[in-house]
């Protein structure tokens, strides 16, 4: 897998346009890292990229090109690109397992750092210590923008630390405080020796705890009527953007939506049905589902009609929100019409 950067180098474009490909839903990196933001690509991005680019050429609009629809393909091939993607998304579970199980086996031995500890906020990223002192900041992914070192090294959300190192999802990164400002080397996920170097500035030196760092929304809302949505919603997809959303190619696999489906009523009731058999009941206004998955969350959604079907896209906020303030998905629901 490439980063980025080479990728756009390789067809002449810029690292904008590739994610204006990606917003649209055109092109889907093979891996986002959840905690720093950074994209990684395969060969199958690599076909799909020269795919657009040569259609592009050929005449075609962009969206013409994400509806872009090969109808002699043989049934037989569909069959095994259908197996392929299964053994990737169960391949993609396992690692995530693994990284999870490493996370939670991690044990560190704290030593303090009064200059390290309260909150830091994000001035940049550079490729080298050097140019980050010289405030020489790049167009970059990386989106821990404030960070918190807890007293005692305590952990929240993907965040652990100790003297001279921060830990993000389990991942050593060596920090040193320079005239205030506090420079960590970010490990590539791929290549240990590849590294960049973020800088923040210091906030403060508190003494923060779990509760006064959860981002909290405003639930206290009144109800307001959506009669589009009332009715059961099946979920189809599960998206990193709302735009890369295509009818014709999911991005998830079954077995890999926890969601199962949502039914609306019209009194602003809602039940929600995950795969693992649990369901419960809460409480929806126009435009948002209030307390879906954590307290103190509204997960907006918005109504969409495509080649005429009815679906709903809806922010998946948790802990990665509320900690990181980081959405990291969008399910995908459609209406189930009764017949």
């Amino acid at each position: 897998m490439i980063k980025i950067g080479d990728f756009a180098n390789l067809f002449n474009v810029s690292i904008k346009t590739v994610r204006y490909y990606e917003s649209l839903g055109l092109i889907i990196p093979k891996y986002v890292d959840i905690y720093t933001g950074y994209r990684y690509y395969d060969e199958d991005n690599i076909y799909t990229m020269q795919d657009i680019i040569s259609l592009k050429n050929l005449g075609f609009s962009l969206e013409e090109i994400k509806y872009f629809n090969k109808n002699k393909i043989k049934d037989k091939i569909t069959n095994y690109e259908q197996e392929i993607l299964n053994l990737k998304s169960k391949i993609k579970v396992l690692k995530q397992f693994s990284l999870s199980k490493e996370r939670n086996d991690l044990k560190i031995m704290f030593i303090n750092d009064e200059e390290a500890k309260g909150k830091w906020g994000l001035l940049g990223v550079a490729e080298s210590k050097e140019k980050a002192q010289e405030e020489n900041f790049e167009d970059d992914d990386y989106n821990i923008n404030e960070l918190y070192l807890l007293p005692n090294g305590e952990p929240y959300w993907v965040i652990s630390w100790t003297k001279d190192t921060i830990y993000i999802g389990g991942r050593p990164n060596h920090y040193e405080i320079i005239n205030d400002k506090l420079y960590l080397t970010i490990t590539d996920f791929l290549d240990l020796k590849n590294s960049k170097v973020a800088v923040y500035y210091n906030i403060d030196h508190n003494d923060y705890k779990l509760e006064d760092i959860k981002q909290k929304d405003n639930t206290n809302i009144e109800f307001g009527k959506d009669e589009r949505v009332e009715g059961t919603w099946k979920t189809v997809d599960f998206i990193n953007k709302p735009k890369s959303f295509n009818p014709q190619k999911f991005q998830s696999t079954k077995d890999m939506l926890s969601l199962e489906k949502l039914i609306f009523d019209g009194n602003g009731k809602v039940n929600v049905s995950y795969t693992s058999g649990k369901s419960f009941n809460t409480k929806y206004t126009k435009n948002y589902v209030i307390n879906l998955i954590l307290p103190d969350t509204l997960c907006k959604y918005t109504y969409e009609e495509i080649l005429g079907k009815k679906y709903i896209i809806m922010e998946w906020k948790s802990g990665d929100y509320v900690f990181g303030k980081v959405i990291n998905g969008y399910y995908v629901l459609e209406k189930q019409e009764r017949m």
